[in-house]
């Protein structure tokens, strides 16, 4: 009877502690079930005490969405959230991101345009303006100005830019002083030439087909007629002979275009690396040397260009009717190719000037020679 007492009185206790560890188990239980919930309030305290995040502009979403889909099919981030960007640039408040200045510079079919300068390239009427002018006066290419982005290699070159041009890009190597005009072949001027080697690389990886134009070309019809989707890469030619496939054709490399794609990323890379094997020369010369390597390596495919449509002072076309762009290529010196370019322009106004069916006739030529045009 004893036990029996003690057993009665003990019941409530039991009671309860079988209560309250159901609702125990129960809260634990709706707390697992909604994991966000414990943080719920320090999210919002956060959010009052930061203020709202900034929204991404509507203008964004359509590359946000297409590299989504990219990363969703390799199962792996976006490029623009992975990669660090490959070149060393200033602080100044005023420099745009180069993958915003793709976005906003790009055709249709996401090519982008793209030049270099320094301060003396950049200055009033030197290089720069005159490459202006050549698409002012050209037929039908004034509209490829706003894709290009133009590539500062000094301070001086930035401000100048962006006061004639929205897209404009700051690189400048670190400890290298890029702002005079270079003397041909000095370890300076090859810094200047090998620098935008990585920018373009960076261009291909954001999914952009690049056309890169020196400045030192006039552009007078549309040279994008003659490049065609099924070659890798297509470049002018310093001299060519006849057969656009022939790697016997010697390259420039101030006017080539490479199509976005993973052996074009890893070509520019190989190309950069090869300038350990020539370290006294320039980029156009490494890409000479180890052109076949990149068809053996990578399987790309080059075309070069035909000189009588993107044509340059080393073989200069001669039938006004055909010529797309003129490269000062075989000069040697800044007021050199100024005064050859200026006599260029001159060239085209005059042919311009004429009626259609005069110019067709084909006896409207350059008025040679120049100091560097024989």
């Amino acid at each position: 009877m004893k036990s029996s007492s003690n057993i009665r009185h003990l019941q409530p206790a039991v009671i309860f502690l079988l209560g309250a560890a159901f609702a125990g188990i129960c809260m634990l239980l709706f707390f697992s079930a909604d994991p966000a919930g414990g943080r719920a309030l320090d999210l919002e305290v956060s959010h009052l005490k930061n203020g709202p995040s900034k929204l991404p502009s509507l203008d964004h979403q359509p590359d946000q969405e297409a590299n989504s889909k990219v990363a969703s099919d390799h199962h792996e981030e976006p490029i623009r959230s992975t990669k660090a960007p490959l070149v060393n640039k200033t602080t100044s408040h005023d420099e745009q991101d180069i993958e915003e200045l793709a976005r906003r510079a790009t055709m249709d079919d996401r090519t982008v345009l793209m030049t270099a300068v320094n301060e003396a390239w950049a200055a009033p009427n030197s290089l720069l303006d005159a490459f202006f002018e050549s698409f002012r006066i050209g037929e039908n290419v004034e509209h490829f100005v706003k894709h290009l982005i133009i590539v500062a290699l000094d301070a001086k070159a930035f401000e100048r830019c962006k006061s004639v041009h929205p897209y404009c890009y700051f690189l400048r190597p670190q400890g290298v002083d890029l702002s005079a005009e270079k003397s041909y072949m000095t370890k300076d001027y090859l810094d200047l030439v090998w620098s935008k080697i990585k920018l373009q690389q960076r261009i291909l990886e954001l999914g952009y087909n690049l056309l890169f134009t020196d400045v030192d070309i006039a552009w007078f019809r549309n040279p994008l007629e003659h490049i065609t989707l099924a070659a890798d890469i297509s470049t002018s030619s310093d001299f060519y002979f006849g057969n656009p496939h022939a790697l016997g054709n010697y390259p420039n490399t101030g006017f080539i275009y490479f199509k976005s794609c993973k052996k074009n990323i890893e070509v520019m890379r190989y190309w950069h690396d090869s300038r350990r094997r020539w370290p006294q020369n320039h980029d156009q010369f490494v890409f000479n040397e180890i052109k076949h390597e990149l068809v053996d390596k990578f399987g790309v495919q080059i075309k070069f260009l035909d000189t009588a449509y993107v044509s340059g002072f080393c073989q200069l076309g001669k039938d006004l009717n055909k010529v797309c762009t003129v490269h000062a290529t075989c000069c040697i010196g800044l007021n050199n190719k100024l005064y050859d370019l200026r006599g260029v322009i001159e060239d085209w106004k005059n042919y311009t000037s004429h009626p259609v069916w005069q110019r067709q006739m084909g006896h409207l030529k350059w008025r040679l020679p120049g100091r560097c045009i024989h």
